[in-house]
């Protein structure tokens, strides 16, 4: 007689845009995880979740939440100031940790994390969701199996139409709190490139726009380990898109992750204005389109980015095997992303490993980017 292993109980703390939207919808499809338990400071949005998800136990902190021996990991989804404190707690408690992206607002903290998981037996794992979206993952095996020959460039970029709204959480628009588009969104491609391309970033070019809040729009540049340049721009509040293109020396690479038909390589001998060109798209989406439909009844590619993280870490715990996205991963993220900061509040390159070690204030911008509203 075969018995079925429990699924593993998680507690959610922090019950913001992330956890609703992104999280729990995702988990709903996992049958080996069972949330147990939320924790929130404001009453109304822990009942509001609770209450979608019917999850039993609610609690108005997080230290409550940690006493709960039903629940065995915990996702810390608070604002980025609070990660590590929380972080840190959790690993006093015993509880496996999924921790949401950035990591912390300064290497210090993150390297007090570090070292203190060291000395724990938990996992702990960073929220990077967009290593696990389907095509980014195919993208990485067709580089990984040499179709591109020699990377040479990076193009991506991520925009959104979501407005921020007069009751929009502070800390979203500050940059020292965790908001702006270098810590909300680059530093997903800050780690898109470590994770694409197998090398660290080692120089960064930024400049922001801040008018309603820090770091509204930002474009940078950046040199790689390998050799390799990246070009990116980021901007809420414009239009959605999402992209990333990868040139090498046999071919580019082209994925939208806002369509499921999107993955297209471009070998460096073809030409992509002749008759035959829309008629492939064609015969492309109608092949996607049948698995694409089934995708879309279970909430999409993106949402599948997160249950697909959530397997892993499941089975990382279950079988005890190191984690993919490790805390260092989310470092070395968190130090681009800081460099960056630097680098457009001081008008020049920054080099990654010689970066301020905290968050740069935006008023240290030169004067031609700080625009009034």
């Amino acid at each position: 007689m075969t018995h079925q292993t429990p699924p593993l109980r998680l507690g959610f703390i922090g019950c913001g845009r992330v956890t609703e939207s992104g999280h729990l919808p995702a988990l709903r499809f996992l049958s080996d995880a069972e949330v147990v338990a939320v924790a929130d400071i404001d009453p109304d949005r822990v009942n509001r979740v609770a209450n979608r998800f019917c999850i039993e136990r609610r609690y108005s902190d997080f230290p409550a939440l940690l006493e709960d021996p039903a629940v065995e990991a915990v996702a810390v989804c608070v604002p980025a100031p609070l990660h590590v404190e929380v972080a840190l707690a959790a690993l006093e408690a015993n509880k496996h940790i999924f921790i949401e992206k950035p990591l912390a607002l300064s290497q210090d903290e993150s390297d007090r994390l570090i070292e203190r998981a060291a000395h724990s037996s938990s996992k702990i794992m960073v929220g990077f969701n967009l290593r696990w979206h389907r095509l980014v993952r195919r993208a990485r095996e067709m580089i990984q199996q040499g179709a591109l020959g020699p990377v040479v460039l990076v193009r991506n970029g991520l925009t959104s139409n979501r407005q921020y709204q007069e009751n929009f959480p502070e800390w979203r628009k500050r940059r020292e709190l965790g908001g702006g588009e270098f810590f909300e969104t680059a530093i997903h491609h800050f780690d898109l490139w470590r994770f694409l391309l197998q090398t660290e970033v080692n120089e960064v070019s930024a400049t922001s726009r801040s008018e309603r809040w820090d770091d509204e729009t930002a474009v940078l540049t950046a040199r790689l380990g390998n050799g390799v340049l990246a070009a990116s721009v980021f901007s809420t509040g414009t239009s959605a898109n999402h992209e990333i293109e990868i040139y090498g020396q046999r071919g580019r690479l082209s994925v939208s992750l806002l369509r499921f038909d999107s993955l297209e390589f471009f070998s460096s001998s073809s030409f992509h204005g002749g008759t035959w060109t829309p008629l492939l798209k064609i015969a492309h989406v109608l092949t996607a389109m049948s698995q694409a439909a089934l995708r879309a009844r279970q909430g999409g590619d993106f949402l599948a980015s997160y249950r697909a993280e959530w397997r892993h870490f499941i089975d990382c715990i279950r079988r005890d095997v190191p984690v993919e996205c490790t805390l260092e991963d989310g470092r070395r993220a968190l130090q681009v992303a800081l460099a960056a900061m630097e680098s457009a509040s001081r008008g020049k390159p920054v080099k990654v490993d010689q970066a301020a070690r905290k968050v740069t204030p935006v008023s240290a911008l030169p004067a031609a980017t700080q625009l009034s509203s």
